[in-house]
């Protein structure tokens, strides 16, 4: 709507719809004049700056659009990513690979990215002796760690389409894991297998491994 001298008035809903729908012009821009070669995180500092340019709620809608955007175009070629807000790697592999429209995850685990401290207990101590540990902490855990690498990649959880599943205790823990895996996943509705497994390579009861459209 004009303002009273005529002029156009840009509200806050005006502006983010436009950055909204406009970038994929801007993005084609920017990504041409950085280069392929710019890493994904690139996609955060532009959205800050964008977002600091406007300042306020504003800026951090369009801060995270455009950050989005630019993140989702400069991951957009096959190949290995590695998120800076993921937990950290006990093996040279990337946390996921893009091949064509597919986007496959490492087995990924309940440590914190920030800490590295397994979330809801180890299930064992450095002498090997079985300590009690908290499954659906731990579950919870790996999805969102799961959820923190597709969205610094420029997708989510709602697009994962299968989830390969590994617990060390089937008895025990299957019930509190799958009451959790729930929560996230029954109306995205993945195919899912779940598998009893021996031990994993740090002590943690519970790792999940997904495929998801790119």
């Amino acid at each position: 709507m004009p303002s009273q001298d005529g002029t156009p008035n840009n509200t806050d809903e005006d502006i983010i719809d436009k950055v909204i729908s406009a970038p994929s012009d801007v993005i084609e821009k920017i990504y041409e004049e950085l280069g392929p070669s710019m890493v994904s995180s690139a996609g955060s500092a532009i959205g800050a700056t964008a977002g600091g340019m406007a300042g306020g709620p504003v800026g951090v809608a369009i801060g995270s659009v455009v950050g989005k955007k630019v993140a989702g175009k400069l991951t957009s070629n096959n190949g290995y990513f590695i998120a800076e807000s993921g937990p950290s790697a006990v093996g040279a592999y990337p946390h996921l690979h893009r091949v064509g429209e597919l986007i496959f995850v490492s087995g990924i685990g309940p440590r914190s990215p920030e800490t590295n401290e397994i979330i809801g207990g180890p299930v064992r101590d450095s002498d090997g002796k079985k300590l009690d540990y908290d499954i659906k902490a731990q579950t919870r855990s790996v999805i969102e760690n799961i959820r923190l690498i597709l969205e610094e990649y420029g997708s989510s959880l709602e697009n994962v389409v299968d989830v390969y599943s590994m617990l060390i205790d089937m008895d025990r823990d299957f019930k509190g894991y799958n009451e959790v895996y729930a929560e996230y996943f029954s109306e995205i509705m993945p195919a899912r297998t779940t598998c009893a497994v021996l031990a994993l390579p740090t002590p943690i009861a519970v790792e999940l491994k997904v495929i998801a459209k790119a």
